[in-house]
């Protein structure tokens, strides 16, 4: 090798390799369910692709980098205060009457309980200064599973620590997330699919595409609508649920958002963009 080169990592590269396997089985799945139960005609190199296809790449290892340093950041000072110290063991297993559940009982509290977070977070970001960095997410103007992974890098660690840290501190093992996780990566990315799915007798039991493309949608009668993740129940005990017999038909948001991954990820940073237009 010769000197100066960035040393090879074959543990990168299979990241990498993998990343790109799964993006290409993913492209296969959603192009073949939007052909077959499109919520809207489109074209499949639709305005804002490439940009969509930037975050694609930008989005899994680069906010996914700084995301995980951060929250291991934030999660050691915790457990310290917990009194846990830093044992791996100990780390792993959880600590606390909670730890001591079945773990397929944590996964579910856990579920439950970040999602309420999740929710409230949502709302959070729906209004002042945070809506500068999640408009980045509203900005496409064409809503499929290409564009869920439009996300600034400010409201990535922010969401996420918001819901870690609570579980870290009831002392939930970390285990009892590794068999969801996938599950809950994936679900989000079928949650923006250009489809028409609403689940029919579980529409309020479960969010589908049709309840969150409501949330996407520019049209006044959708906004501030469906923050949910996973369970619509968040929504209509707090009285933000909307899921009409249609489909929403325009996306995007009122903020001159740049078209580009670079320009997207300064924007909210920039003084000179004028009033940022927050949804009502």
């Amino acid at each position: 090798m010769q000197r100066g080169c960035m040393p090879y990592s074959p543990d990168m590269a299979g990241s990498l390799v993998g990343l790109a396997v799964g993006f290409v089985v993913l492209a296969l799945v959603f192009g073949v369910i939007e052909r077959l139960f499109p919520a809207q005609r489109q074209r499949i190199v639709r305005p804002g692709w490439w940009t969509d296809l930037a975050y694609w790449d930008f989005t899994p290892v680069g906010t996914g980098a700084v995301t995980r340093v951060a929250l291991i950041a934030a999660v050691v000072p915790v457990l310290l205060l917990a009194g846990q110290g830093l044992d791996p063991e100990r780390i792993i297993r959880g600590f606390g009457p909670l730890s001591r559940q079945p773990v397929w009982l944590q996964a579910i509290e856990m579920i439950v309980l970040g999602d309420f977070i999740g929710y409230w977070m949502h709302r959070w970001f729906h209004g002042g200064w945070r809506w500068r960095f999640h408009a980045i997410h509203h900005s496409s103007t064409h809503l499929d599973w290409l564009a869920s992974v439009r996300l600034h890098p400010v409201t990535d660690i922010i969401g996420k620590l918001a819901v870690v840290l609570p579980l870290v501190a009831l002392g939930f093992s970390p285990v009892a997330t590794a068999a969801v996780v996938p599950f809950l990566t994936l679900y989000a990315i079928l949650l923006h699919a250009n489809v028409n799915w609403t689940f029919g007798p579980l529409r309020r039991v479960i969010a589908s595409p049709a309840f969150h493309r409501w949330h996407h949608t520019s049209a006044a009668e959708g906004r501030d609508r469906n923050f949910a993740g996973l369970l619509p129940l968040w929504d209509m005990l707090f009285g933000t649920f909307w899921l009409p017999d249609r489909q929403p038909t325009a996306f995007g948001v009122d903020d001159k958002v740049p078209s580009g991954l670079f320009g997207q990820l300064l924007w909210p940073f920039r003084r000179d963009h004028g009033r940022f237009t927050i949804p009502r």
